[in-house]
């Protein structure tokens, strides 16, 4: 462990993010809707791409960022992270752009309806037909999904969704998933997160059902929308996984390995030791410039 990366796990203990996740349902809701008032969609004030708004089934953003006036030949769509209630910041932007640079790609990134006031399967929806308008313009077979945490999951989702649906778009390149998140279906991962709790400086383990009660809104919810591992593999591209091995949610990673593994889905799994949730989105550390070069490599 590097002693930058000791730094930074010391400063986001710090920072208070996993007593934030650790709170009761509506004390938590309360907290992070004040936070999201400070990060409603705006356009980027720079010329470090060309951006523009697009609006998905009539209400809900798009950031749309191109390397130039003409679109590139592929594309990444990036789902942003913060357990389905906390909307994106100018770090969420910045890296998806970085990506986008870095890899030669144009990158779409939606503002998807988050489950503070929306149930799970409105995310879905939008980030469907996200998809669908993409893959119109680039082509499915050129998409790359990358997603962060609560992001990861829904990367990892929506080919599961599509697979529900009997396939009305075509499977993409690849999934990048960074930190999937995903509800324990056992009690024996549920052991296993709580075991691991007081390593992880961000995710507190008791967020999982808190987050269940939040996403469902009380309705019926497909099991693949709250858990990944439970959905249908069948056919899907090949899936990156990312986990820090102190984090709670790399509890669920042997799960998503043996998904893979019955639909015959290639895929790798990295585990990094003693790192933390969403570790692979920070270059300050060697550890998450490493990861995160792997996925640009991907991405190229």
């Amino acid at each position: 462990m590097s002693i930058r990366y000791k730094l930074a796990s010391a400063a986001l203990r710090a920072a208070g993010t996993k007593k934030l996740f650790a709170l009761p349902e509506e004390e938590l809701l309360e907290k992070v809707r004040g936070m999201n008032r400070r990060r409603q969609f705006q356009m980027p004030k720079d010329h470090k791409a060309v951006y523009g708004d697009r609006l998905i089934l009539g209400q809900y953003h798009c950031l749309t960022i191109q390397l130039g006036q003409k679109r590139t030949k592929k594309a990444i769509l990036y789902l942003f992270g913060g357990g389905m209630i906390v909307g994106p910041d100018q770090g969420d932007i910045k890296t998806a752009r970085d990506f986008a640079v870095r890899s030669g790609s144009d990158c779409w990134f939606p503002y998807y309806p988050l489950c503070t006031d929306h149930c799970i399967t409105e995310t879905y929806e939008m980030v469907l037909q996200c998809y669908r308008e993409m893959a119109e313009c680039y082509g499915a077979e050129h998409i790359s999904l990358v997603g962060f945490s609560s992001g990861g999951a829904l990367a990892v989702g929506l080919p599961l969704h599509l697979n529900a649906l009997n396939r009305p778009t075509g499977m993409p390149r690849q999934v990048i998933a960074v930190s999937p998140g995903s509800i324990p279906s056992s009690q024996k991962e549920r052991a296993e997160m709580q075991a691991l709790n007081s390593r992880d400086v961000m995710v507190d383990a008791a967020f999982m059902e808190t987050d269940r009660k939040i996403m469902t809104k009380g309705q019926p919810v497909p099991v693949y929308m709250l858990s990944g591992p439970k959905g249908d593999f069948t056919g899907l591209p090949p899936v990156h996984f990312y986990y820090g091995g102190d984090e709670v949610l790399s509890v669920v990673a042997e799960s998503f390995a043996d998904a893979c593994k019955a639909a015959n889905v290639p895929y790798t799994m990295t585990i990094a030791p003693r790192m933390c949730h969403c570790y692979a989105m920070v270059e300050w550390f060697p550890e998450g410039r490493q990861a995160r070069e792997e996925i640009i490599g991907l991405l190229r």
